[in-house]
This record gives C-alpha cells, sequence and structure tokens, in this order.
C-alpha cells in the first residue's frame, strides 16, 4: 500500500471545480485539503508537508502563499500547478515567473489528473550540490528566491548577495561556478567583469536586466567570455539555460548554438489522437524544439501546434520524441520538465513558416 500523499489546493474555487480537484486527486493517489483563505493555507502548511500544491491564478495573489512557503527548506520542492481558466501565452509565462512548474486549465481533468500522476511518488527531497557554488546577486526577495531554486535543483550551492557591497565582495570567491547578477547590482557589466577576471575568477556570469534595457546590455557584454545578458522578466529557468549554454562554451551572446530560448503556448497530441494538451516552448532550433509540461505524451511521434516567432500565423509540425524529462532534482539538468521534438514532416508552407521564423530570430540575435 502506498504511503497517503497530502496535496494542498489553493483558491476560491466554485462547489464544480472543487469536486473536480478532489476526484483528479483521488484518481492520483493524492488526498485533497483545500484552502479558500491565505490564513488557511498558511496554517495546513505549517502542519503538513503536501506533496503537490494547486494554485488558483483568479484567486487574489494566491502565487504569494505558494512562493512564501517554498521559502521554507522543508517545502522547497514541493511541485506547484498553476491553475487557470483560460491557456495563453501570458498566462504560461506569469505562471513560470512565480516559480509553477506547469500551467493546466481548472475545467480540464483529465489533464490535471495526466500530471499529477507524473509527480514523484516520494516526499520532495533536497537536491545534492555536486556542481559547485552559484551566486545570486538579486535585490527583488521574490526573484531571489526563484532563481536559488532553479538553480538549486540544477546541482549548485547558492550563496546569495542583497546589496552591490556583498555581490562585490563574494564575487570573487574561488570556488564560484557561476554568478547570476542584476545589472543594478554589477553596475557597468564590462568593469565588473573586468575585475572578477582580474580577482582570479572563472566563473561563467549571467547579468538579467528589464527587457528596454537587454540591447545595451547585449552590446556591452557582447565580447565577453563567459559573459551573457539575459532578460529579467523572463522565467527563472532560462537563467540556467544560458548559464549551461556558456558552461558548454558556447558564446550565447553571438549564439554558438542552434536552440534558441523561445517561449509560447505549444497545443501537443499523440499522432492520430483526438484531443491537444498545452505546454510552453523553452527551446528551439531549426529542426526541432523542447515544450515545457509535467505530462509528456507517451506516443513517440507528435503533432505540435504554434507560433514561429515573429508571427501570429500557427503552424501545425509532425515530430519524434527525442526524449523526455520528468519533475525531479537532476543535476546535469538544462531544460525543466518536458519533452524535445525533432521536426520530421509538415505542410510545405506550415514548414517554410516555422524555417522562416527560426532564421528571423536567429539573425536578430547574431
Amino acid at each position: 500500500m502506498h504511503q497517503e500523499r497530502p496535496a494542498l489546493a489553493l483558491g476560491s474555487f466554485t462547489p464544480e471545480d472543487e469536486a473536480r480537484l478532489v476526484e483528479a486527486a483521488q484518481a492520483s493517489a493524492f488526498v485533497l485539503h483545500t484552502s479558500h483563505t491565505a490564513g488557511d493555507a498558511t496554517r495546513w502548511l505549517s502542519e503538513h508537508q503536501p506533496h503537490a500544491m494547486l494554485v488558483d491564478t483568479a484567486s487574489i495573489q494566491p502565487e504569494s502563499i505558494a512562493m512564501r512557503a517554498r521559502a521554507e527548506a522543508r517545502h522547497a520542492q514541493v511541485p506547484v500547478l498553476a491553475l487557470s481558466r483560460e491557456i495563453t501565452d501570458l498566462d504560461f509565462a506569469t505562471a513560470f515567473a512565480w516559480g509553477a512548474d506547469d500551467l493546466v486549465l481548472t475545467t480540464d481533468a483529465t489533464a490535471l489528473v495526466g500530471r499529477m500522476r507524473r509527480l514523484p511518488r516520494e516526499a520532495p527531497a533536497a537536491p545534492v550540490a555536486s556542481r559547485g557554488v552559484a551566486l545570486v546577486a538579486e535585490t527583488d526577495p521574490v526573484r531571489r528566491l526563484l532563481l536559488g531554486r532553479v538553480l538549486r535543483n540544477a546541482g549548485y550551492e547558492i550563496t546569495f548577495a542583497v546589496t552591490r557591497e556583498d555581490m562585490c565582495a563574494f564575487s570573487t570567491a574561488k570556488e564560484l561556478q557561476v554568478i547570476v547578477t542584476n545589472s543594478e547590482l554589477c553596475g557597468d557589466a564590462a568593469q565588473f567583469v573586468a575585475d572578477l577576471r582580474a580577482a582570479g575568477s572563472v566563473a561563467e556570469c549571467v547579468i538579467h536586466t528589464a527587457p528596454r534595457h537587454l540591447k545595451e546590455l547585449h552590446q556591452a557584454v557582447d565580447e565577453l567570455e563567459g559573459v551573457a545578458a539575459a532578460d529579467g522578466f523572463a522565467p527563472p529557468e532560462n537563467i540556467l539555460f544560458i548559464s549551461n549554454e556558456l558552461k558548454n562554451g558556447h558564446r550565447f551572446n553571438q549564439r554558438g548554438s542552434a536552440r534558441i530560448l523561445y517561449g509560447t503556448t505549444v497545443a501537443f497530441r499523440g499522432a492520430g489522437r483526438h484531443n491537444d494538451d498545452f505546454g510552453y516552448s523553452y527551446n528551439i532550433s531549426d529542426g526541432g524544439l523542447y515544450v515545457r509540461t509535467l505530462f509528456p505524451p507517451e506516443d513517440n511521434t507528435v503533432w505540435v501546434e504554434l507560433c514561429p516567432p515573429r508571427t501570429e500565423r500557427r503552424v501545425r509540425l509532425e515530430g519524434t520524441v527525442a526524449w523526455r524529462r520528468l519533475l525531479g532534482p537532476q543535476q546535469q539538468a538544462t531544460v525543466p520538465p518536458g519533452f524535445g521534438v525533432k521536426i520530421t514532416d509538415a505542410a510545405r508552407a506550415d514548414l517554410a513558416a516555422w524555417q522562416e521564423g527560426y532564421e528571423t530570430i536567429r539573425q536578430a540575435l547574431s
């Protein structure tokens, strides 16, 4: 007999929604506790170790409860599913920005059950620090928590800096493998990196900033080895992708890799099946893409539909699932949970639109 697995559902659910969640939990071997208020959720979390959290994004800042819970070491690895009344690029991006592991329609019981059944059977365990030390220098407490969690799950021991003084003091430590800092704390990016190298640091450095300053930051670090600029408003997992690209010797700012970060809603299904599920693209190449989801399709041949970069025209592509990654700490992980697709077929117009969109964004980042 399996050990009882508690789960917390937080939000202002209708009776129909709540009944659907209870049924989904039972079908997935979870015992569900529903909290309609932040106070009740906080009290319950103080006394229980959930195996999962379901968060209604239509409620008043329910994500803040999830983030505060994850700030506690014993809840840091708890999977979080965001529940939404609709699926759009903004819904996905917002959910991932506050740390959700996936987004699912509140009314889609099949999608919810599929994801919950793929969650680890055991209570979340702390990841093993096997990749060295990473410094996260960030003034915003939410962003600091999320970046730290992503890097910790990837096998790093985390050091935090909140002030410029701490960041400068900690950043030259010889044991650092990765430095993630916002542009406000590091100041002049080129000078900051020059000081790091003069002090003997060989750490990869990812500097993030607001989108309106990203082009300027790209130009400032364009010729620097082991340094990349990043969008500070993008999902925190993007930082892990960039740092791994740097560690693998790629000049991220000059795109030595065929893979490019690109996020948009993806409808997917096993080839020949009737209903689409939904995920969010993580990175793309001219011959494939990686889709974020906690419920990768079991079929080896899939149909995916999405908008290529720089266009609103949707394309439907057929592909082969190259690999799948389920949720859980994975020390060499370069991507969040999901599946990789190698494109094998499509209508001529769709394939041309996909390749044109990829080439457009590749050239824009060159």
